[in-house]
C-alpha cells in the first residue's frame, strides 16, 4: 500500500490535484467539474493510494487491455477525500491514525484507470449543497463504503464513471451508474461495463457490429433493456412522439413530470438525449432536484412537483458528477449545455420487479379520487352535519383551491410498509392510525401527495404540508379505482380490504377535526424536523 498526503489549502495545492486529474486525460471537463465539486463540499485534504487494484478495471484489463499489443498496467489510482485535516496518517500510532480516520469528514473518492484520455473510473461524492435560494435533494443515492489502514469510511452518494470508448460507450457509463446503486442499495448484482455490455449484445443487433468491439460505441435502446434486466430491473420506456427543427416534441407527456415521480422514488432514470444535426445521441442518468420556492410560470392542469424543479441532478459521463440540468434551455442554475425541455429524446425507467402499473396512471386514479371527493363534499357535509369539526373549513378550503387549479400533485414508489410507518408517525387522528395500520398493502405501493400552493409557495422543506394523499396498488393493471387502497381527505378516509370471505369492499369514515400534515422527506421514516418548524 503507497499512500501520499496532500492538503488542499492554498491555490497551488488545488492546482496540483488538478494536474494530476488532467493527466491523460482528452475531456478538460470533468476535471474542472471535478474540482468544482470537491470545492462546493470544502475538501480540506486527500489521501492518494498507488498501486490501487479497482475491481471494475480488472475487468475491463481482463476482457480487452492483457490483449492487446501495447502493455498495460492494471493498478490503478485512488484518491480518497476529507473536509477535515487528515495529516495525522503520517504518525507512527496505528490505533490511533484508525480512530481518527473513522472520526474524520469523509466526503468521496476518484478511481484513477492506467488509461490514456477516459482515466476516470469512478468518481463518488456527497450530495452537493444546494445553489443559493434554492433546494436540492440528491435522491438517487446509497451508502458506499471505502476502508484504508483498517478503517471503515462511509458515504452516500450516486458514482459516476467515465466513458471508456474501448470497451464501451454513454449507453454503458449509465446503465453502470444505475446499475451500481441498484447493488449498493437494493442488493443488487454487481455489475461492470464488461458484463453490461456482454448482457447487451448477447442478442446483437447489426448496427452494434459495425465497430468493433460490438457495442464500445453505443448500443441501442434494445441493448439497453436487455443489460438493465441483467441488473434485475424491468425497464419502462417512455418516448417522443416526433420532433420539430431537430427538437423531441412529447406530445401529451410532460417528461420533466415522468423524471421527477420517479426520481423521488429513488429510482433512477436513464435519459437519452438527441442534438440537431448529430447521428449519435447521448445518455445520462437523472438522481436528483433542485428546486425553486414557486413555480416558474402559470400552473398547468393537473400541476406536479415538477413545477417547481429548476433543474435535475445527473450523471453525466462526459461531465461529471451531480451536474444540474435545466427543465428548460438558458436555466441560470444549469451546468450543461442541454436541456430536458430541447434534447430528451427517450426516458428508461429501471422498475424493481412487481410494479405493473406506471406512475402516471397512479396518479391519474389519485386526481380521479380527489375529483369524486369534491364532486360529493357538499352532500358528505350534509350527510355528517355537526361531526366533522375544523375539517369543514379545510374541506372547503381544498375544494375552492381544486377550482382555482391549485392543487399541486406528488406522486412516488415505495414500500408498503415504508407508507404505514410513515402514516403511523404522521399527525393523523388516531382512528386514521389505525385505518392505515390495518390496511392490506403489497410490496409496492404509489402514494400521491395532494399540496395547496398556499401549504407550499415560498416554504422551506421542512415548512410544506400537505392536505389530502392516495394509495394506490402498483402491483395492479387496468383494474380501474380498484386499484386505490385509500383515501384521505379532509373530513373523510376510505379504503378497501378484502372481508372474511375474501371479498374487496369500500369502507368509508368521517374523519372529524383533519389538519394539514407533513409529506414524505426521502431517507426520512419520522417527522421531527416538520413539527419542529411549527406550521
Amino acid at each position: 500500500m503507497a499512500f501520499s498526503f496532500l492538503a488542499l489549502a492554498a491555490p497551488g495545492d488545488w492546482a496540483k490535484l488538478e494536474a494530476r486529474l488532467i493527466a491523460d486525460q482528452v475531456n478538460s471537463n470533468i476535471p474542472a467539474i471535478l474540482v468544482r465539486r470537491l470545492q462546493e463540499l470544502s475538501a480540506k485534504s486527500v489521501l492518494i493510494e498507488d498501486n490501487y487494484l479497482d475491481k471494475d478495471f480488472s475487468e475491463a484489463y481482463s476482457a480487452y487491455y492483457s490483449k492487446t499489443f501495447r502493455r498495460h498496467t492494471k493498478l490503478c489510482t485512488r484518491l480518497l477525500f476529507f473536509a477535515s485535516d487528515v495529516s495525522f496518517v503520517n504518525s507512527g500510532d496505528a490505533g490511533e491514525v484508525l480512530e481518527k480516520l473513522e472520526a474524520s469528514v469523509f466526503i468521496g473518492q476518484i478511481v484513477l484507470r492506467p488509461i490514456s484520455q477516459a482515466p476516470v473510473g469512478q468518481a463518488l461524492f456527497a450530495p452537493p449543497p444546494p445553489p443559493a435560494n434554492h433546494e436540492g435533494h440528491l435522491l438517487v443515492r446509497g451508502e458506499y463504503s471505502a476502508h484504508v489502514f483498517g478503517a471503515e469510511l462511509k458515504v452516500e452518494g450516486v458514482p459516476m464513471t467515465q466513458q471508456d470508448s474501448r470497451v464501451g460507450a454513454c449507453a454503458q457509463a449509465s446503465i453502470w451508474i444505475a446499475a451500481r446503486h441498484f447493488h449498493v442499495r437494493h442488493r443488487g448484482p454487481w455489475l461492470s461495463t464488461v458484463s453490461i455490455t456482454k448482457a447487451a449484445v448477447a442478442h446483437s443487433e447489426a448496427m452494434i457490429n459495425t465497430v468493433v468491439p460490438a457495442g464500445s460505441e453505443f448500443l441501442s435502446v434494445g441493448n439497453m433493456v436487455a443489460a438493465m434486466r441483467h441488473a434485475g430491473r424491468e425497464p419502462l420506456i417512455y418516448a417522443a412522439t416526433g420532433s420539430v427543427a431537430g427538437v423531441p416534441t412529447w406530445g401529451s407527456v410532460r417528461p420533466a413530470d415522468v423524471i421527477n415521480r420517479y426520481v423521488d422514488s429513488g429510482i433512477p432514470v436513464i435519459a437519452g438525449l438527441t442534438f440537431p444535426g448529430q447521428n449519435v445521441g447521448h445518455a445520462i442518468v437523472m438522481t436528483g432536484q433542485v428546486l425553486r420556492q414557486t413555480p416558474s410560470g402559470l400552473l398547468p392542469p393537473r400541476p406536479t412537483r415538477a413545477e417547481y424543479c429548476e433543474t435535475f441532478y445527473a450523471n453525466d459521463d462526459q461531465l461529471g458528477p451531480n451536474i444540474r440540468v435545466g427543465l428548460r434551455p438558458n436555466s441560470p442554475l444549469a451546468e450543461a449545455g442541454y436541456s430536458i425541455e430541447t434534447n430528451a429524446n427517450y426516458l428508461i425507467i429501471p422498475l424493481p420487479e412487481k410494479v405493473y402499473l406506471p406512475a402516471e396512471k397512479a396518479e391519474a386514479l389519485a386526481w380521479g379520487s380527489l375529483i369524486s371527493y369534491a364532486a360529493d363534499w357538499p352532500a358528505f357535509k350534509a350527510r355528517h352535519t355537526g361531526k366533522l369539526g375544523t375539517s369543514e373549513q379545510l374541506g372547503d378550503g381544498l375544494v375552492g383551491a381544486m377550482a382555482a387549479n391549485t392543487v399541486v400533485a406528488r406522486t412516488y414508489l415505495t414500500y408498503g410498509w415504508k407508507y404505514k410507518k410513515r402514516g403511523i408517525r404522521n399527525r393523523f387522528s388516531n382512528p386514521v392510525k389505525q385505518v392505515i395500520r390495518n390496511l392490506e398493502v403489497p410490496r409496492f405501493v404509489y402514494v400521491t401527495e395532494f399540496a395547496t400552493t398556499g401549504d407550499t409557495n415560498g416554504r422551506s422543506q421542512f415548512e410544506r404540508r400537505i392536505v389530502a394523499h392516495c394509495v394506490v396498488d402498483a402491483t395492479a393493471k387496468n383494474q380501474g379505482q380498484d386499484s386505490v387502497l385509500l383515501v384521505h381527505a379532509p373530513g373523510l378516509c376510505s379504503w378497501y380490504a378484502h372481508d372474511q370471505n375474501g371479498s374487496y369492499s369500500q369502507s368509508v369514515g368521517a374523519v372529524q377535526d383533519s389538519t394539514t400534515y407533513f409529506p414524505k422527506a426521502r431517507g426520512l421514516t419520522h417527522f421531527a424536523d416538520f413539527a419542529a418548524t411549527g406550521f
